[in-house]
């Protein structure tokens, strides 16, 4: 157990999922700011890894979150401990720059799921996460904010019941709590996990907010009223392999999130390597060419239902959106 004026944690084992503890800003405000780090597994640039730390280092946040995916993972040429030894030293060469604490969540490329095509693959890749972080998903409490981070290949693109049970006591543990942020990899979770389904009605009585990544591109999503965000990159060139990032109409650009929590609440800006955009750039309903899955995910929220949970003093969006299908 770990805690200052400011952050608090019950992370034991001695390696830790964060690169250190020295944070920016001031203890003696309540507000903080903090940048989110894309994917960049699949036909990454090392180049932009490189420019996007040392972005970072300028816009100097408090710390970085970061929404997995940080090497490409195994492989069917090559599907040895050596091998991904040197994809994580390559990827931790450029990490060791980022000046601001940075806090690492497990993508699909660092821990898949298991699969027939590489046997051990996922308890190898595990072993070897923890041999670096220590845990696959945690919790911190920062200036009476929580941050969840999760681990959405415990199964496939769901969190097990171990780690439901943690998630549930976590929540129970810090209800007080001025927000919660939930970091995560798959969003296919939010709408095919049936623990993550769990989790998200226990979540439903507070004000928070949900980032993930997997999909290359950005995206904001209204669910229940809450504000939940999918990450685009920071690294990967290509959306899918051999097809090029299609640029921000479709949200497929190289990309920080920067969340400022001022007031008591979040405010989410969009900052491309060569620009600034507001967080409404792709919303739900621009999305048209995905899959009718992601938005019968997106959960509208009765006016009753609202106003039940503005009662209680939530913050609640209510704008709809009319979907051309």
């Amino acid at each position: 157990m770990s805690s200052n004026k400011r952050f608090f944690h019950e992370v034991t084992t001695e390696r830790k999922p964060w690169t250190h503890e020295n944070f920016g800003g001031g203890s003696d405000s309540d507000d903080f700011n903090f940048i989110i780090f894309g994917d960049r597994a699949g036909a990454c640039v090392q180049s932009i890894t490189e420019a996007a730390f040392r972005k970072i280092n300028l816009l100097n946040p408090d710390f970085v979150m970061s929404v997995g995916d940080f090497i490409r993972g195994l492989c069917f040429e090559d599907v040895s401990r050596e091998f991904l030894t040197r994809q994580w030293a390559a990827f931790e060469k450029e990490r060791d720059k980022c000046e601001p604490p940075f806090f690492h969540v497990t993508g699909n490329h660092d821990i898949p799921a298991p699969d027939p095509a590489f046997p051990g693959g996922h308890e190898l890749m595990t072993e070897m996460w923890e041999e670096r972080f220590g845990v696959t998903y945690y919790a911190f409490i920062f200036k009476d904010v929580l941050f969840i981070c999760l681990h959405t290949m415990d199964e496939v693109c769901d969190i097990g019941e171990k780690q439901l049970e943690w998630a549930l006591e976590t929540l129970k543990k810090h209800h007080n709590v001025r927000w919660t942020f939930v970091f995560m990899h798959s969003p296919r979770t939010w709408v095919r996990g049936k623990n993550f389904a769990r989790f998200t009605d226990a979540i439903n009585d507070r004000n928070y907010t949900v980032f993930a990544g997997d999909l290359h591109n950005y995206t904001r999503f209204r669910r229940r009223g809450r504000n939940y965000y999918m990450v685009g990159v920071t690294g990967a060139q290509c959306k899918f392999a051999g097809v090029p990032l299609r640029g921000v109409p479709f949200g497929e650009f190289q990309q920080l999130i920067w969340v400022s929590f001022k007031n008591g609440e979040p405010r989410v800006s969009v900052l491309e390597l060569d620009g600034i955009h507001e967080d409404d750039v792709v919303t739900t309903a621009e999305m048209t060419y995905l899959t009718g899955d992601y938005f019968h995910g997106d959960e509208q929220i009765s006016a009753e239902e609202a106003a039940e949970l503005e009662a209680k003093g939530l913050k609640i969006y209510r704008e709809t959106y009319k979907f051309p299908f």
